[in-house]
């Protein structure tokens, strides 16, 4: 059975928590040493060569054709997503690199190494970067089996949290309260770069759920694939990472090692096994030259320009320096420039001292551009410690940042436009397949049935002029802790073209909309007095009237932003927490609010 997640969820938060409020929020020195690898095995790894050829692709064709010209396709639907990796995969001549924060051996993983070995059996070198943090829930001798598949394929591990690369509760714990900054330094990075000329960047793992493929949650992301000048320095920042001190190859790894010396390492059985017919359409698809003539969303754009920014490996800012010495320092600099609107979308709307200061001014700047965030609700979100920390903060968004603040529904009205195979999702998910499809996840129960949404997108638009695709998150751990990547395509049609979609996901039908609540003069004001001072509490935040909740519209009227006059007689509250079965959830929700304040640096 396969559970990933299992040990960051479970153990990892609880213990950054403890340690964060016996530490006051800094970061302690790591107390024990750092793994220690052991020599290459002396193997004679599968060096046999196929008669395959790649696939001819108009993507890559154009690449080469115009290497001059900034070339974007857009990838919103997670099941083109996944036809689009695909393709590239087969398209690939000379290499192909795919550095990841999550790779899940799940069916989306074993299908997506198939293609990796095929190609290294065709003779494409390919390099695979995984962040240890989430380590595969496998069997020793099957992840031997992996890294040593091909002599065309190598597997790199960024920043082992142990000497072995299958890691398990104790060694979480441990690391945890005694190697803090390694387990809190991480690689955040989603890149696959083929023969140098194309990329995917964005906020897409390799995992079922990132494809409209999980029973139980999937998320709804966004990714964009590239080409052009850019595509160099986003080819430097892969080699910076993958030649980093702190990058280890997964055949030094000790468990690993041992069993290339002693034992015969075994493939995974998903490797062997024929295609899930869940993806036998995909696997007809990836084969066109042209994807477009299916899957009309992909087309290729020529805009502007693009530019690739990144994090070093090892971020060298510490929680107590200045945003001016963060490479993203530059996104609220673009923030300041708009003049008509901000639109961001985000899965956890966390902001920490400086980011909330950075915002403040541009709104006392300029009061008139409406700043439009979307995100997660507590019914929606992946995280429900960050989600107790985000409800936290929804007065100061609203009431100090006159954000307008859209929660994603864990349903959507309109799921069946955001997902192409939402029917398909629907029928597979009655479906007693057998008990490897399944996840752990620390979510908050609702009411709904069948599988579950959640915005797992990273983007914002300029005044529908400037686009920002990434894997950052906007929140406290991405700017001070993880490493992080995104391009910037400066486009007025494509800005606009991605400014639609994240319209479509904050439209009535799909989100809620946060605003203060229509309390009588008095007793409002007394509230809102109270809550600004509970709220400003680190610890202790106990007040339980919330002064800002979540409004749905009524039947038959216009939407209105929560600024406008009459907008409390359009829409009706539906409280701080809709979509969840309350009770306990309630409670637990509360107490993350109340306690944890101290943790959000870390989160």
């Amino acid at each position: 059975m396969i559970r990933y997640w299992k040990y960051p969820q479970k153990l990892i938060f609880p213990g950054l928590v403890l340690a964060a409020l016996l530490t006051g929020c800094t970061m302690p020195p790591d107390f024990v040493s750092p793994p220690v690898m052991v020599a290459r095995p002396n193997i004679q790894l599968d060096d046999s060569l196929s008669n395959e050829q790649p696939i001819s692709s108009r993507i890559l064709e154009v690449a080469r054709q115009e290497p001059d010209l900034h070339k974007a396709i857009l990838l919103e639907d997670g099941d083109a997503a996944l036809l689009a990796r695909i393709h590239l995969i087969r398209s690939a001549r000379e290499s192909i690199d795919l550095q990841t924060f999550i790779y899940a051996y799940d069916r989306t993983g074993y299908w997506v190494f198939k293609e990796l070995l095929a190609a290294a059996r065709r003779g494409v070198r390919v390099r695979l970067l995984v962040d240890h943090i989430n380590t595969p829930d496998l069997p020793v001798k099957a992840y031997a089996g992996l890294a040593s598949a091909h002599q065309n394929l190598e597997i790199r591990i960024f920043r082992p949290i142990g000497n072995n690369a299958i890691v398990d509760s104790f060694d979480i714990t441990q690391n945890t309260f005694m190697r803090f900054s390694t387990m809190n330094y991480r690689m955040h990075n989603k890149v696959t770069l083929v023969d140098d000329e194309v990329a995917i960047i964005g906020g897409r793992n390799i995992q079922d759920a990132y494809y409209d493929r999980d029973r139980e949650m999937n998320f709804l992301d966004r990714d964009v694939i590239v080409s052009g000048p850019s595509v160099e320095s986003i080819e430097l920042s892969f080699d910076t990472f993958w030649n980093h001190k702190e990058t280890y190859e997964a055949l030094c790894m000790k468990d690993v090692s041992e069993v290339l010396t002693h034992e015969r390492p075994q493939l995974p059985e998903g490797i062997s096994e024929p295609l899930p017919f869940t993806f036998e359409e995909l696997d007809h698809q990836a084969n066109l030259y042209d994807l477009a003539s299916v899957r009309s969303e992909l087309k290729i754009w020529t805009v502007s320009n693009i530019r690739f920014i990144s994090d070093q490996p090892v971020k060298a800012v510490k929680i107590a320096n200045p945003l001016r010495q963060n490479p993203f320092n530059e996104i609220y600099s673009l923030l300041e420039e708009a003049d008509k609107e901000i639109l961001m979308q985000t899965p956890y709307a966390v902001f920490e001292n400086k980011t909330y200061n950075r915002l403040r001014k541009i709104r006392k700047s300029k009061p008139e551009v409406p700043i439009l965030l979307s995100t997660n609700s507590l019914s929606s979100t992946d995280i429900s410690y960050v989600g107790g920390l985000a409800l936290k903060q929804r007065r100061f968004q609203v009431e100090g940042l006159k954000l307008e603040l859209y929660l994603s529904k864990p349903v959507p009205g309109d799921i069946k436009g955001m997902v192409s195979r939402y029917d398909l999702l629907l029928e597979e998910s009655k479906i007693n397949l057998d008990d490897d499809w399944w996840i752990e996840r620390n979510l908050f129960p609702t009411s709904d049935s069948g599988p579950r949404f959640c915005m797992h997108a990273k983007s914002m638009i300029i005044d529908e002029r400037i686009c920002l695709i990434g894997s950052h998150n906007f929140d406290p751990r991405s700017i001070y802790l993880n490493s992080e990547c995104m391009v910037i395509i400066e486009d007025e049609a494509f800005s606009r073209h991605v400014a639609d979609k994240i319209r479509l996901t904050i439209h009535p039908m799909n989100s809620w909309v946060v605003a203060p609540r229509d309390l009588p003069p008095v007793v409002g004001d007394l509230n809102g007095l109270i809550s600004w001072i509970s709220s400003n509490l680190p610890m202790f935040d106990i007040w339980p009237l919330e002064h800002v909740s979540c409004f749905e519209i009524k039947d038959g009227v216009e939407p209105l932003s929560p600024y406008e006059k009459g907008f409390h007689d359009k829409y009706k509250d539906v409280g701080p927490f809709p979509g969840l079965d309350l009770g306990l959830e309630q409670i637990k929700v509360l107490l993350i609010r109340s306690f944890g304040g101290p943790a959000l640096p870390l989160l």
